[in-house]
């Protein structure tokens, strides 16, 4: 979606290009595109000729020199184009301004979710897309009034920016670059967000507006500022689309996750969530403790899920035990039995992918809504294969289990009478090894229980520096 750096740049543009043209005709092919009624909107502007073009956030405001004034939204895919009239209508014309000159104006919209709607110059700064709208960055030098609105609110940051009624010209691509500068999650709740790091949002929001106005905004897949017109500022981006990529700071890969449904990419080192709850996760290679790990933090009264027991309670489930008896031909009743499972994938190690493809999502489900009904200081899950689930993006922080692999195998075969090497196979030991470097913390449990509760107490005390901040949020 064209942002403010975008629909400033076509604002130029179109300055250029418009100013002291007549509309003598004006055809109208898409109706549901203009807000105004067709008769008034058409008589307005037929016969008026164009001042300038003016814009309020992401609103393009045309002034007529008949007093009339078109505010036009974008939306998503939103285009002026000024052709010949000899030439074609743009792909998705919706909207023709023909003028005094033979040539036209286009308004192109493959998705038909911009508007246009006539006012006047009395009266369109009182129209409700317009007055609705908060100030711009570049208009706000005091973060009072923002402090306020958001004291009390528990939406993410990330969906407190981009709300035009409090922040206007803010949106998704310049949102994620904003918070990647400041180092703020995007789901820390707003009433987290103190003084000093609201001032530091809008001198960063201005800093990359103005960066990007410059570039004339960001050509992103199908958006273009105009014909033959391609913004420069993404060759600039740091964050925003880069899912899985290294962060430039710290080398660790960026996250994506879903905040108020917009697409979000953050990098999960650099910008950690404030405020409790917090969630861990759990990860490392079989055998290596995983479950005496989670074990250490339920004894400390944190709220704790194993993975291990969801899937223990997903093998009694009837739908669970008929997909896998018809995925494998095999002939469960009451329950799968885990050993002859295991037996089974031993055997055929090709059928590991349809059961993880079958059992993951179920598991994910499961911890989400432990998590969606616990209240609790510190939410912990130990997701063996937490990466391979693509569950990572879950957690606020995580533990990585490592031990070596000698103890490993005497551990699987202390088990299990198998042989602990032939477990290996199902295992996840060269994952863990490719996904360690994007844990938070790596434990090395080669020892005892006292070492490896002095380790956990580090990570505790590290991860408490987080809830520290807002201790009468505590719910323990």
């Amino acid at each position: 979606m064209p942002e403010l750096p975008e629909v400033e740049t076509i604002k130029n543009v179109l300055n250029k290009i418009v100013k002291d043209k007549r509309i003598i005709n004006i055809e109208i092919l898409r109706p549901t595109l203009v807000a105004s009624p067709i008769d008034i909107f058409t008589t307005s502007l037929t016969n008026a000729t164009f001042k300038n073009v003016d814009r309020i956030g992401k609103y393009l405001l045309f002034h007529f020199d008949n007093k009339k004034v078109m505010i036009s939204h974008l939306a998503m895919e939103g285009k002026y184009y000024l052709l010949n009239e000899n030439e074609r209508d743009s792909n998705y014309a919706r909207v023709i301004f023909h003028l005094s000159d033979s040539t036209k104006l286009c308004y192109d919209d493959s998705r038909c979710f911009g508007t246009l709607k006539i006012s006047d110059e009395a009266n369109h700064l009182k129209e409700k897309e317009i007055s609705k709208l908060g100030p711009e960055p570049f208009y706000i030098d005091d973060v009072s009034d923002l402090l306020k609105k958001t004291s009390n609110s528990n939406n993410p940051i990330k969906a407190v920016i981009v709300d035009q009624s409090i922040i206007a010209g803010i949106g998704n691509i310049y949102a994620d670059e904003i918070l990647f500068a400041c180092k703020i999650h995007p789901l820390t709740p707003a009433k987290f967000i103190v003084r000093d790091e609201w001032i530091n949002i809008i001198d960063n929001a201005k800093r990359i507006l103005k960066q990007a106005i410059e570039d004339g905004g960001s050509t992103i897949k199908s958006y273009h500022p105009g014909k033959e017109v391609d913004g420069k500022f993404q060759q600039h981006i740091l964050a925003y689309g880069k899912a899985d990529e290294p962060c430039p700071i710290c080398g660790t890969p960026f996250n994506f996750i879903k905040v108020n449904g917009r697409g979000t990419t953050y990098c999960p080192h650099c910008q950690k969530k404030k405020g409790a709850p917090l969630k861990i996760g759990i990860f490392g290679k079989i055998a290596s403790g995983k479950s005496s790990v989670l074990s250490i933090f339920k004894k400390k009264g944190y709220s704790t899920i194993s993975s291990d027991e969801v899937v223990a309670k997903l093998y009694k489930r009837k739908d669970v035990i008929y997909k896998i008896n018809n995925m494998f031909n095999l002939s469960f009743t009451n329950e799968v039995d885990k050993k002859l499972l295991r037996e089974y994938l031993v055997k055929n190690p090709t059928s590991i992918n349809k059961i993880n493809k079958l059992i993951w999502p179920l598991v994910k489900e499961e911890i989400e809504n432990y998590f969606a009904t616990t209240k609790c200081d510190l939410l912990v899950a130990e997701v063996p294969l937490l990466f391979e689930a693509k569950m990572n993006n879950m957690f606020d922080f995580i533990i990585g289990v490592d031990v070596d692999e000698n103890l490993q195998i005497e551990r699987l075969t202390k088990r299990n009478k198998s042989s602990g090497k032939e477990l290996l196979k199902i295992s996840s030991n060269n994952a863990f090894e490719i996904n360690k470097n994007k844990a938070d913390f790596i434990v090395n449990n080669n020892s005892d229980l006292v070492s490896l509760n002095k380790q956990l107490d580090k990570i505790i005390s590290k991860v408490q520096e987080y809830l520290d901040l807002f201790p009468s949020l505590h719910l323990l």
